[in-house]
């Protein structure tokens, strides 16, 4: 198994397997992620931005220039080299393996928990509590837009990944009318914009209505419910890349500068991931997470 993983990295990594200096470390990447950082960062250096808002700003994009800018405030000289594609079940094995440095797009905890022997986990980059997502449907669903309570929501389809832990249990968890998989969020959106599935989860953009639109696809927020994904978020280290622990003290000394300028409150506020539109909007699944908490203390 072992060597067909080392055939398999050899095969989507263009490039070499070569650690030492001045090679470019090979990181994985959503494909739109990557292209929607571009169009936010354009000429300016990663280290440079502190103006995070945009069209195509989501949580994802905000952390792929965060935890760059981390790494280069804390002293880190690396250079990256990307491949893109969809890597969420992948990049677990590729962390554990040493074959991927790190993670550019932030992990829940209680999923990292189980792999916690083998990464360095850095503080959050979102604290338990922060994380509140819209439910997005059809702009042409009257049905699922009408949404206003969690009865309504069980007569509803969801869609959502597996391999993408808080979000399934969260949504399994909401007992919709059925719950299907799908690997890719564009898959997801598209399904949803065609009506083939009522509802998926998704941050909150910048300003009202919530949208997203691409190719193919237009997808609106269901108004006046929130869901809470009750964890939070880190980047992960993998240990056994020769690189790990210089990366991950670097990382560290780069985000404890980012939480006291305020940079990382500010870049998810514009982004719309933290929204002050959508405060004093009801947590559809409210009951589950205090239920959990009392669980908890039990």
């Amino acid at each position: 198994m072992r060597s067909c993983l080392y055939l398999f990295i050899s095969y989507i990594l263009p490039t070499c397997l070569v650690w030492s200096s001045p090679a470019k470390i090979p990181i994985t990447v959503e494909t739109d992620v990557y292209h929607h950082a571009l169009e936010l960062i354009g000429e300016q250096k990663i280290v440079n931005i502190e103006n995070f808002s945009g069209p195509n700003s989501h949580r994802d994009v905000v952390e792929f220039i965060l935890v760059q800018k981390a790494l280069a405030l804390g002293g880190s000289t690396l250079e990256f080299t990307f491949t893109l594609g969809n890597y969420d079940a992948r990049n677990i094995k590729l962390l554990q393996s040493g074959l991927l440095l790190i993670t550019f797009d932030s992990l829940w905890l209680s999923h990292i928990s189980k792999i916690a022997n083998d990464v360095y986990v850095s503080d959050a980059i979102i604290r338990k509590g922060e994380y509140w997502a819209g439910m997005y449907t059809s702009i042409k669903n009257d049905k699922a837009l009408a949404t206003k309570n969690l009865s309504d929501l069980k007569k509803l389809s969801i869609i959502s990944n597996k391999n993408w832990h808080v979000d399934w249990q969260t949504v399994s968890q909401l007992s919709p009318k059925t719950l299907a998989h799908e690997e890719e969020w564009l898959s997801m959106a598209k399904l949803v914009s065609l009506q083939w599935v009522d509802i998926m989860l998704a941050p909150f953009t910048s300003a009202q209505p919530f949208t997203y639109k691409g190719n193919g696809y237009e997808i609106t927020a269901i108004k006046g419910v929130k869901v809470a994904l009750n964890d939070s978020r880190h980047f992960v280290v993998s240990k056994k890349h020769p690189k790990g622990k210089e990366t991950f003290i670097a990382l560290q000394k780069g985000l404890t500068i980012l939480r006291q300028r305020g940079t990382i409150t500010k870049a998810f506020q514009d982004s719309g991931f933290f929204n002050q539109q959508v405060k004093n909007w009801p947590i559809i699944n409210k009951a589950f997470i205090t239920e959990s908490k009392t669980n908890n203390t039990k």
